[in-house]
């Protein structure tokens, strides 16, 4: 038997790995305990809170004792199975720094295990196997590693086993996690899991039980008829026959005939066909066909394959999470010492990999009350048209944006007269919005609050009444503030 080596976003992968493990069982009261360790790299579909995080890679070693060999028909008891997951730095981020989780756990009800011998395939399914709460590292870098353990009832060993009993992780399973905030409010999280083609833990050998029928018929049959006749006949007749016809006829016919025929005939052939064929023979298939065949293949195809598949994995994709908020605010206008209600949308796509994010901003039409000249009421219709995307970074709970767009002001009436505005008057340059997170921790779940300042420009293509338009609607020192939520 040998050691095999080389696995998961949450703790319920824990219950992949142990699950596969665990059937394995102990080893059996006959049968030296051997250990088969070896790491799996599963692709995993994560979604937390509802947010899609993507495909994951994620490994788990997986380590188990068992028997080194077992009969047909012999129970693998029930036993202990340890696991190590190790989940990698884009999930940590993602969901220490995006969800703001700081502890997780999970478990797994569907995981199988597949044991193969004599050409057939038997999935075992495993029971509810969990990993315990632990914590979220929440240093970039830091590794995350979930232990976990678990227990698989008894195993009956096929009938039809021979040879090896190989031991098979399940092809596909599923997670349920349970993220844990620092307020201790929770996120749930599922997991749904490809292993590789190659899933193979170890195996067991397997051995016929020829111990009882061989031991009774070989003693008992052997003993008896070899001990009686053979002593008796051969001690009587050897002895007075043999004694006296050898001694005289032996000695004078074997010494005449026997040296002079045995001299010359063995000396000459045998010492010249011997060196001739093999010496010849020898040496030329030999050098040949040795040293040609073991120099091309061998260092053609190792350098190639090796170089090639080991720097592609090594620089992922990045992985990109949509996420979608609606916008609930309202805008000050400094100069018209008036305000406007804001509503909207925010189609946010978030780059786990860097902790930044793009979006296509929505801000509906609105109309702004405001003050002319101090006193007069104006109101002023407002259109928004976004110039490129909005871009910003979450990070440590607090997000941050920025905003271009070009505002339109179709209509400006007073006591319901149209005094202005019109399908070409707008800001003469885009407005720049810059907005940050206020208040908690920002959660791209269940949003919050943001808030900025900024300048309008001067207006223009709004008719005869432009310059004094500009007057009230245009200036720095206009607040926003808004409220992000799904």
């Amino acid at each position: 038997m040998t050691k095999t080596g080389r696995v998961l976003a949450t703790g319920a992968v824990v219950s992949l790995g142990a699950g596969a493990l665990s059937v394995i069982g102990a080893g059996s009261a006959n049968a030296a305990p051997i250990t088969l360790e070896r790491n799996f790299n599963y692709q995993c579909q994560v979604v937390a809170g509802g947010l899609d995080l993507g495909v994951q890679d994620i490994g788990v070693l997986a380590s188990t004792t068992v028997p080194d060999s077992v009969s047909p028909g012999e129970v693998i008891p029930e036993t202990q199975v340890n696991i190590s997951l190790t989940l990698p730095e884009l999930l940590r981020q993602s969901t220490a720094l995006l969800l703001g989780g700081r502890e997780a756990e999970g478990a797994s009800t569907d995981s199988a295990v597949e044991l193969t011998t004599g050409g057939q395939t038997t999935t075992v399914a495993i029971p509810r196997l969990a990993s315990p709460r632990t914590a979220i590292p929440q240093t970039a870098g830091a590794p995350w590693v979930i232990p976990a353990t678990g227990t698989v009832p008894p195993i009956t060993t096929p009938d039809y086993a021979v040879d090896s009993v190989s031991i098979g992780l399940p092809a596909r399973f599923n997670i349920a996690a349970t993220i844990y905030k620092a307020d201790n409010s929770t996120i749930p999280s599922t997991l749904s899991c490809t292993g590789p083609a190659d899933r193979v833990l170890g195996s067991i050998g397997v051995t016929e039980p020829t111990t009882e029928p061989t031991t009774e018929p070989t003693t008992e049959p052997t003993t008896e008829p070899t001990t009686e006749p053979t002593t008796e006949p051969t001690t009587e007749p050897t002895t007075e026959p043999t004694t006296e016809p050898t001694t005289e006829p032996t000695t004078e016919p074997t010494t005449e005939p026997t040296t002079e025929p045995t001299t010359e005939p063995t000396t000459v052939p045998t010492t010249t066909p011997t060196t001739v064929p093999t010496t010849v023979p020898t040496t030329t298939p030999t050098t040949v066909p040795t040293t040609q065949p073991t120099t091309t293949p061998t260092t053609r195809p190792t350098t190639t394959p090796t170089t090639v598949p080991t720097t592609a994995p090594t620089t992922p994709g990045d992985t990109i999470v949509p996420v979608n908020f609606k916008l609930k605010g309202s805008t000050t206008i400094k100069a018209g010492n008036g305000t406007a209600p804001l509503t909207g949308s925010i189609a946010a796509q978030f780059n786990l990999n860097k902790g930044t994010f793009d979006a296509d901003l929505k801000l509906n039409d609105t109309t702004a009350k405001l003050k002319a000249l101090g006193f007069l009421p104006v109101d002023a219709q407002l259109s928004f048209k976004p110039v490129g995307k909005t871009t910003g970074a979450l990070s440590a709970g607090k997000l941050t944006a920025t905003s271009k767009t070009d505002i339109f002001i179709p209509s400006v009436k007073s006591f319901g007269l149209k005094i202005g505005g019109g399908a070409q008057c707008k800001t003469s340059s885009p407005s720049t919005i810059p907005l940050t997170s206020t208040g908690a921790a920002f959660d791209p779940l269940k949003g919050g609050a943001v808030e900025g300042t900024y300048s309008v420009a001067k207006l223009q293509g709004c008719g005869l009444l432009n310059d004094l338009l500009s007057i009230f609607a245009s200036g720095s020192g206009n607040k926003i503030t808004a409220t992000l939520a799904p």
